[in-house]
């Protein structure tokens, strides 16, 4: 090693017994030995044999406690106890280094502190020897606080993005138990931790060996990843773009540290969503991927999958399904079928044929990616719980009620024996998502049980005033309303409307959904007046925050128009049909403008807010022209008013033959006053 001081030769060898009269007898300096031994596991270490280097360190590390009077393990070692040999801080390191790799973390922690502490003591606190211990000691903070994520200094390694849900519950944001919370605190504290190592091993490396050494970088790099774990992306990118440089100028662009640099930013400007800068970087690490270590690697399959999702955001669906077959297939080749990252990867492509609703292929993905999760993780494993949630909801969208409740139901399982049957933010979402789709499925009873119980779980976990506990009392009211509980679904939504505005104010979308629900609630009791004022509250907030052409403001608009008709304002009904039939016909204009789509923009409503389908700030729907439409023909009928009355007749029964359903849809309703129709008492029946 480059950094070993020279041996003295006179140290080679050592006497046996100096009060001996027979002639002296030596022996193998322990120095000397521990070094030939520590060579030795060298080799074995290049050779990918860990165990027999692993043998090798401990074998010379007892060699070195010959001379000192306890014998322990490094974990239990003082600095003070080792001589100061040039081979005890290499040694150390290796020794972290192979502990490190087999996951205990801890007890590489307490290794790589001896080595600072004896780095320290034999070239003070300013040597490159102390930085390397400092940005190791960084290393393994970073991964005590961030388990699931691979480190970024290990060159041939890049970071996989875990398994995302198809549809999370927004309740699973919640801060569940105090188990939680220390374990949040925890990795808080880890992070500040990983910092302060990488920043002080950064100071002493631009000291001792200026700002353009590779050692230099490396703790760049690392700090970089910590403002990535911090959401800091653009400072980040400050710290990749200095150890890129510096990695390109002294390595050169075909070294593997430079190109792992490379894909870090790479992540970074993909999270900022710069698109072609992220796949350009990509792309440089896939080139030296691909010349060191051929198609069939892991890291190969890990930037593919990258690329591929860049081209999935830009909606270039079948550029992202070919890179996602070849990323499949490069992780197979490295890793075989049966690994957690093709499982990871299947589980990927699952969720791309989800957003593309093609919901079989999604299907298919999904389950195979379960079977090899089944096959090689724990059975509470934090990603076959996923899986499960995620073929739950192919199947809930499929309406497959059954089957959903099955998946959902297996998730359950999981997690209440994961969490030994206590209280959990896990666990009150998928009883919530259960309760949802008994419902769907017409099991009131059931769907109430399942709902009622999430709902006091969450009020155990965060409180009566969260918004999860919000959601949940809209379930229940929502389903209380259909039953024509209206009293109770009242209290509900009134409950659910007080905590939204506390937390979210008066102008919010969400207390928007609330109002509207309780405006049902008056208009289904025949309380006009009430139900007209939280309408009108309704639009109120829909028209500031979503603008006046929202398929929201729509609706709103023909249920105060309904409201308005039955309380006998016939001119104030016309008025709101019109409007909403005039944001009607602009959602029709702007759908039918070249580069716009009919699903472009759908808004996520929450579940039983709005017992419409959810709405779309874009896109057209003639069955909702067709409805404004026959209100208006009737309004025009009870007033007398035969052109306009006919012409909206005819134009409603023209949209609904487009919606694909029949013009008997156009209903007739009122009185014609300006005609009466009588029969002479002698006349036969028709």
């Amino acid at each position: 090693f480059a950094n070993l001081e020279s041996i003295n030769p006179a140290s080679f060898w050592l006497p046996v017994d100096e009060t001996s009269n027979v002639p002296l007898l030596y022996e193998v300096s322990p120095v000397v030995e521990a070094t030939l031994v520590f060579n030795v596991g060298q080799i074995h270490r290049r050779r990918g044999d860990l165990d027999a280097a692993s043998k090798c360190y401990d074998r010379a590390f007892d060699i070195l406690q010959s001379h000192t009077s306890v014998v322990v393990s490094p974990a239990d070692l003082d600095s003070s106890m080792l001589e100061d040999h040039s081979i005890v801080i290499p040694l150390l390191h290796n020794i972290g280094q192979l502990q490190y790799r087999r996951g205990d973390i801890r007890l590489a922690m307490e290794t790589y502190s001896l080595a600072l502490r004896h780095a320290r003591r034999m070239y003070g606190g300013r040597h490159p020897h102390v930085a390397s211990a400092l940005n190791c000691l960084g290393v393994l903070h970073y991964h005590d606080a961030n388990s699931s994520d691979e480190s970024e200094e290990v060159k041939t390694s890049v970071v996989v993005a875990t398994t995302t849900s198809v549809n999370k519950d927004s309740s699973s944001s919640i801060s569940s138990s105090d188990d939680d919370k220390n374990q949040q605190q925890q990795q808080h504290s880890s992070t500040n931790k990983a910092m302060d190592l990488f920043q002080q091993a950064l100071s002493i490396r631009i000291e001792s060996l200026g700002h353009n050494h590779v050692d230099v970088a490396t703790a760049l790099n690392n700090i970089g990843r910590i403002h990535v774990q911090l959401d800091e992306f653009d400072q980040a990118l400050g710290y990749y773009e200095d150890a890129l440089r510096i990695r390109r100028e002294v390595l050169g662009p075909d070294s593997l540290d430079y190109a792992a640099t490379a894909f870090n930013a790479g992540q970074s400007f993909h999270q900022k969503g710069e698109l072609t800068r992220a796949a350009e970087l990509y792309h440089e690490f896939l080139r030296v991927a691909l010349m060191k270590f051929g198609h069939g690697h892991r890291d190969v399959a890990v930037v593919l999958s990258g690329i591929a999702q860049i081209h999935q955001e830009k909606r270039e669906h079948d550029k992202a399904l070919e890179l996602y077959d070849a990323s499949l297939c490069a992780g197979r080749a490295a890793l075989g079928e049966d690994h957690s990252e093709i499982a990871m990867l299947l589980n990927r492509m699952g969720n791309f044929h989800f957003e593309r609703e093609r919901l079989d292929d999604a299907l298919r993905c999904y389950k195979r990616g379960l079977r090899i999760e089944r096959r090689v993780l724990p059975p509470d494993h934090p990603n076959i719980v996923v899986t499960l949630s995620n073929l739950g909801e192919i199947h809930r969208q499929r309406g497959e009620w059954d089957e959903a409740a099955k998946m959902y139901g297996d998730c359950l399982d999981i997690l209440r024996a994961k969490h030994d049957n206590k209280d959990h933010g896990d666990v009150a979402s998928t009883l919530s998502t259960i309760g949802l789709i008994h419902d769907q499925r017409g099991d009131t009873c059931l769907s109430l049980h399942y709902l009622q119980d999430a709902l006091l779980m969450r009020r155990r976990l965060v409180g009566s005033e969260h918004l999860d506990v919000s959601a949940t009392l809209v379930y229940i009211g929502t389903i209380l309303y259909r039953k024509s509980v209206f009293s109770v679904a009242m209290e509900l939504f009134s409950e659910s409307l007080r905590i939204r505005k506390a937390a979210l104010g008066d102008d919010h979308r969400d207390v928007a959904f609330v109002l509207y629900n309780i405006a049902l609630v008056h208009q289904q009791r025949g309380c006009h007046k009430e139900a007209i004022e939280s309408y009108s509250e309704t639009l109120r907030i829909e028209k500031l925050v979503l603008g006046k052409n929202h398929r929201d403001v729509s609706m709103t608009l023909f249920k105060l128009g309904e409201v308005n008709k039955a309380a006998g304002d016939l001119e104030e009904a016309l008025k709101c049909f019109k409007e909403s039939l005039a944001v009607e016909r602009s959602l029709l204009s702007s759908s039918s403008s070249p580069g716009n789509s009919a699903n472009a923009n759908r808004t996520a409503v929450d579940t039983g807010q709005r017992y419409q389908q959810p709405a779309t700030s874009g896109g057209s729907d003639p069955a909702a022209m067709a409805r404004a439409l026959n209100e208006i023909g009737n309004l025009h009928l009870a007033r007398g008013d035969v052109v306009p009355m006919m012409e909206a007749f005819n134009e409603a029964s023209r949209l609904y033959r487009m919606a694909g359903l029949s013009p008997n849809n156009v209903i007739v309703s009122g009185a014609l006053y300006a005609l009466e129709f009588s029969c002479p008492a002698a006349a036969p029946a028709a």
